[in-house]
């Protein structure tokens, strides 16, 4: 039973290490499909919020504000907060947003956005067509990108009066916690991150050794 009972503390472990991290680009890419003369121009971006993702939309239909059409799809957030969206922009339903979010879903990515820009050459490509070109354009952008992990992290305000700084310091350490910002006084106050599953098991014992935890 304890041999067990060691086995399944070890695979919670691995589970909340999974957690921790997650896969994405380093660095913006982008990629030029040509299908019966319309262009689509793929572009693929590292994002870490759903506002900076509407951000770079915006400005990329500005920046192409002479296109048929500017197509996106993006996901970005923890399993509990995922926010993923998409758009046709004008493309026939499911034409568009759908592959391209189908892209994303396939290199086993998040914390991306894809833009696709299509520029009508005069032929018309059809359901299945449209399909595969933003298809195509999409996963030629992830393709020309680095794919890198990155850890996902929780950030916490701890609040303590000075007398209980070398025991909150003395944990913070223990667990490798980076402290962001500190005021000391007779009350003091830290702003700490740490990775998810660290912070499962460090506030508690923050709160033990007397710090209240925002």
């Amino acid at each position: 039973m304890q041999l067990g009972n060691r086995f399944f503390r070890s695979e919670i472990l691995i589970f909340a290490i999974a957690m921790d991290t997650y896969r994405t680009i380093e660095a913006p890419s982008e990629a030029k499909v040509v299908v019966k003369k319309s262009t689509f121009l793929g572009f693929a971006h590292p994002i870490d919020s759903e506002a900076e993702a509407e951000s770079l939309i915006r400005d990329y239909r500005k920046r192409f504000y002479d296109a048929r059409h500017v197509c996106y799809a993006y996901k970005v957030g923890s399993e509990e907060t995922e926010v993923a969206k998409s758009s046709d922009n004008g493309e026939p339903s499911g034409t568009a947003g759908r592959p391209m979010m189908s892209a994303i879903h396939n290199a086993g990515l998040t914390n991306v956005l894809i833009v696709a820009v299509r520029y009508f050459g005069g032929i018309l490509l059809g359901t299945p067509g449209l399909i595969a070109a933003y298809r195509e354009a999409a996963s030629e952008a992830l393709d020309a990108a680095t794919v890198v992990s990155r850890t996902r992290e929780q950030q916490a305000t701890l609040i303590f009066d000075y007398a209980a700084m070398n025991s909150v310091m003395k944990l913070l350490k223990q667990h490798a916690a980076r402290v962001i910002s500190q005021q000391t006084d007779l009350r003091c106050t830290l702003i700490v991150s740490a990775p998810l599953s660290v912070m499962a098991t460090l506030l508690p014992q923050l709160q033990k050794a007397g710090a209240t935890v925002q």
